[in-house]
């Protein structure tokens, strides 16, 4: 199978510069506590892709998360996530926030030391609460199975983990990404190609969700959280250097990670604190924060190996996607020990 990729737009944004917001949280532990970093510092150089389903890994710092660990953290945007793949395998960065995808696959399939180690935010949430992402359709598409031959908006191509949650929600109408032309657009720019008919339907992720709603140019055509609600796409990825030269230091990491987790389960989008370092950590105003979608956090950061198996089968339907034939199973993608001891260490 081809998949059909439109070449209107080859923007590939940030993975939902959406809306997340923030609630509970109180701290990592006492104020001496936060005030008293472990034993030993270091510096860590991270990559990140902007999304509020990465907030703790954004907002550790602001919440003392990294102190206490003795941690300081450089972070730098990531544009393109294949080029986050190709840092991570050359000591260029020693971790990454961001989501798995096929690049990652490709290289794992040539012998790179990466490795998923934690899993963030999912679109699990509470009922009564709407997804923050989801397959939108324009006004003359009814459900899912009315986008055969028509033209859906992506962010990025077929390999991402966006991409991923697409094919997701077609499955939901009996179609893949054969029976639509896809269109890579940036985020902002889904809602005016749905108004002005550009695309039929399109991978939203809020605030575009609320946009498409408020403009009453589009309507969800599945229920996200059926859809792939189980699903984690949202993580941290090790390179070799956190893998094995300096475990210790992979294992701070994911502590003072699970150190803002911990503050961020419930409804995190009340906690002005929070809010504030997101919205300054992603360079957005605080409403769109505060507003924003919710996604939802599990304390022990486990990653879903079986979203990572169904992600390599989705992809290799899809010609030149993956570059093996083969599912590389699960112990070659995660490392679950550094997880497991900076867990039974966290709060």
């Amino acid at each position: 199978m081809t998949a059909r990729l439109s070449m209107r737009s080859r923007a590939v944004a940030a993975f939902a510069l959406s809306a997340l917001a923030l609630g509970v949280l109180a701290g990592c532990g006492s104020d001496d506590e936060k005030d008293a970093p472990a034993a030993g510092s270091s510096t860590l150089k991270v990559g990140y892709i902007s999304g509020a389903s990465l907030a703790p890994a954004f907002v550790a710092d602001a919440l003392g998360c990294f102190q206490k660990e003795g941690l300081t953290v450089e972070y730098t945007p990531i544009k393109n996530p294949a080029d986050a793949i190709a840092f991570l395998s050359t000591d260029k960065l020693d971790a990454y926030v961001g989501s798995p995808s096929a690049g990652m696959f490709n290289q794992v399939a040539k012998g790179a030391e990466l490795k998923m180690v934690a899993s963030l935010g999912s679109v699990n949430t509470p009922e009564g609460e709407a997804a923050p992402s989801g397959l939108f359709g324009g006004k003359s598409v009814a459900k899912v199975e009315d986008l055969k031959g028509k033209r859906v908006g992506v962010l990025g191509t077929v390999g991402t983990a966006t991409s991923y949650l697409l094919g997701k929600s077609l499955e939901a109408g009996g179609l893949t990404f054969d029976d639509v032309e896809l269109v890579s657009l940036a985020l902002p720019d889904m809602v005016p190609a749905l108004k002005n008919g550009g695309i039929e339907g399109a991978l939203l992720i809020a605030p575009e969700t609320q946009k498409a709603l408020e403009q009453d140019v589009a309507h969800a055509l599945v229920d996200s959280k059926k859809a792939y609600g189980t699903s984690t796409t949202s993580g941290i990825m090790y390179g070799p250097r956190l893998l094995k030269e300096d475990r210790a230091s992979g294992v701070k990491f994911i502590r003072a990670t699970a150190c803002a987790t911990n503050q961020m389960l419930g409804d995190w989008r009340k906690d002005a604190k929070v809010v504030s370092a997101l919205a300054t950590f992603m360079k957005v105003p605080d409403e769109t924060i505060s507003k924003g979608g919710l996604y939802v956090f599990d304390p022990t950061l486990t990653v879903n190996t079986g979203t990572l198996t169904e992600m390599q089968e989705m992809f290799m339907k899809v010609k030149g996607t993956l570059t093996y034939d083969e599912i590389i199973p699960a112990d070659k993608l995660v490392d679950d020990a550094i997880r497991a001891e900076a867990v039974g260490k966290a709060g």
